[in-house]
């Protein structure tokens, strides 16, 4: 089994925006975390629908504002998943223009089936 941080595990950083309030950050972080949901929602591959969200404890996530986690059987089927249309176009369309991209790490980790 994989199990995808970023792509399986992904860790985002939104965007610097130095001249916003901390209350135009916050909307901004919704806004970022329900348009990434959304859109992710409708990319297939993953055995369960993928998660992300916010950290739960921020004071250890050195600046990563939310992560992406997903399992897929093998190798191929993430390979698939990676290919998709859908999955390019909520990267090109969603993911991108709301996270600093070179600071967003993308992590795949091999486990045994039975492990989980």
């Amino acid at each position: 089994m994989i199990i995808h941080f970023g792509n399986p595990t992904v860790l985002f950083k939104l965007k610097n925006i130095p001249e916003a309030t901390q209350e135009q950050l916050d909307a901004f972080k919704e806004k970022a975390k329900h348009e990434i949901s959304e859109a992710l929602a409708k990319v297939p591959g993953p055995f369960v629908p993928m998660q992300f969200g916010g950290p739960l404890i921020t004071d250890r996530t050195k600046g990563y504002d939310f992560s992406l986690f997903a399992r897929f059987k093998d190798r191929a089927a993430l390979d698939t998943y990676a290919a998709n249309d859908e999955h390019r176009w909520v990267i090109d369309n969603i993911i991108r223009p709301h996270t600093d991209i070179e600071e967003t790490i993308d992590y795949d980790l091999e486990i045994p089936d039975d492990a989980w």
